[in-house]
This record gives structure tokens, sequence and C-alpha cells, in this order.
């Protein structure tokens, strides 16, 4: 399910057979960020996989990432196995009930923002899959359900990790967000954040099971709203159901508020001792998805 193979058979291109922009991801991103990865594997303890938080803007190209990364260590024999935070969103209709418990609240009227997730399935799973127990189904999230607003998957659609692992890909777009608890700061973000803030203290569960983060970093937010309505419009062009440019605008909106938040102390972290102390790579992409020079990354303005 997770197309593996295909991002090996990527990387294994030789350069003239990929176009431009391809072979920069490739070379600049995908295969330093791989031979980082596997030298965080290599120093895993005996008997537990290694957990690798991958924090990433919507639409920055994480599936496309992490397919590549499944694909290069399945190559190296061993086996690696993705989850994103996406898989643990509520289900549509705890998402209702969500909604409803804090009417005034936009934030939280619809998915993605902390306190949008299952945080106690998402904690039962990383835990089976780091302590490389057999046969773990992992949730699968299908973002088209509800006119685009989305609903957990059913379970026999769930992807099944049949094999232990040995790595871990955990990806997410409020990956290593820490809360604030700077609430005059965050009021002056959004009167909305503080309820926010005080859900995200709950995602400590899982940002503790990381061993080693990548963070990729950007220095405009309004890249998000553009990746966020090319999917869209890419979904749409095969038939799904989804939103449109009104609706993905509105949809960006609401994450707004934590990228400006959280994305600088992220990114402090990330260039200084690492986040939540831990190995970190950071790497920088601009709105074409290209890696640029990682020179100091500060607040993302937009």
């Amino acid at each position: 399910e997770s197309g593996g193979g295909g991002g090996a058979a990527a990387t294994a291109a030789a350069p003239e057979e990929l176009g431009t922009a391809a072979a920069a991801r490739i070379f600049h991103l995908y295969l330093p960020l791989y031979f980082w990865c596997l030298g965080r594997a290599r120093q895993a303890p005996t008997g537990r996989a290694v957990g690798i938080g991958i924090s990433a803007p919507q639409g920055c190209g994480k599936t496309t990432l992490v397919d590549t990364l499944v694909g290069r260590f399945a190559a190296d024999g061993l086996v690696c196995a993705a989850a994103s935070f996406d898989d643990f969103y509520l289900t549509h209709e705890a998402q209702r009930e969500l909604a409803a418990a804090h009417p005034t609240n936009r934030l939280l009227e619809l998915r993605g923002n902390a306190g949008s997730h299952d945080v106690a399935l998402g904690t039962a799973t990383l835990r089976a899959l780091l302590d490389r127990e057999a046969e773990v189904a992992v949730p699968r999230y299908d973002k088209a359900a509800f006119g685009g607003r989305g609903d957990r998957a059913p379970e026999e659609a769930w992807h099944v990790q049949r094999d232990p692992v040995d790595v871990l890909l955990f990806e997410g777009w409020m990956a290593g967000f820490a809360p604030a608890g700077d609430a005059a700061r965050l009021a002056g973000l959004d009167p909305d954040l503080a309820l926010v803030d005080s859900f995200l203290r709950g995602y400590a569960e899982w940002h503790d099971k990381m061993d080693a983060w990548a963070v990729i970093g950007i220095d405009d937010l309004s890249h998000v709203c553009a990746w966020r309505t090319q999917a869209e419009q890419a979904m749409a062009a095969a038939g799904r159901p989804g939103m449109d440019d009104a609706a993905v605008a509105d949809f960006v909106s609401r994450y707004l508020p934590a990228y400006r938040a959280y994305l600088p102390a992220l990114y402090t972290a990330a260039q200084a001792g690492g986040v939540g102390g831990k190995p970190t790579l950071l790497a920088r992409v601009d709105g074409s998805r290209r890696v640029v020079p990682t020179a100091e990354l500060g607040a993302p303005s937009g």
C-alpha cells in the first residue's frame, strides 16, 4: 500500500532520465535524508524499531518522500513502516461531536488541529510498531469522504503491517509542535488557539516515542494553500470528490494560526539542540518544493 517499490525505482534511475525538479529532490533531499535515517536505524537498540518523526507542511511532498524512504530501506534489507498523524484523525461523527462541544471555536470545527486526533489509538499503534509486533493494523483516513471533510476508513481498509519493522517513519504537518503555554501570545495570534494549545499537551505521548526528527521547513505560509489547492485539483481530475478552491482557502485558514504559533519554536529547536533534544535534520524547500540553502530559518511569512 505504501508504494515503496516505486520510490526505490525512482532513486535508481539515472540522472539524465529524470526531470530537473525530480532529480533535485532525489539527490538533494531524498537520498541525504535516507542515509541520515539509515544511520539512526543502525544505532537503534536491539529488539526495538527506531522511530523517526518527519515534520513537514501540508502539500510539500511528504507522501512521496516517505514512499521513497520505505523503498530504499527495503532495498537495503530493512523493514520500514510509515504512519501519519492523518491516520489517527477522529471519525467523522466524533469530529462533529468535538465541534459541537466547542461551537465558537472555528479551529476545531474541522479536522486538522490538535484535539481532532484519537491520541489513544495513535499511541497504541505506535507502541505496537516500535515494539516490533507483527500483524499490526494501521488505520487509514479517507479525506475525500463527506465532500472532503473526511472520515476514518472502515477497518477492512486499514493497512496491516505483517512483519516486525526495523524503522518507523511518523509524519505529520504538526509533528513536533510543542505547547506554547503563552496565553497572551496565543490570544494575539488567534483567540481560539488556547484550547488547541491545551489539547497539544497530549501529543507528547506520540512525540516522546520518536528517537530522531527530520524537519522540512518553509519560509512562506502561502505555499501551504497553493499546495493544498493542487492536491484537491488532482483528486478532482482523478474522479474523486474534494473541495473547490474557496473551500480549500477556508480549510487552510484554520491551520494557519497553529503554523504561526508553533513553527518558530520548531525551527529554533531543529537548529539548536534538536526537536525534543533528539538528533534532528533540517531541510528547507521553496514554493516549487525545491531544496534551498538552510540559512537561519525563523518564523515564516504569510
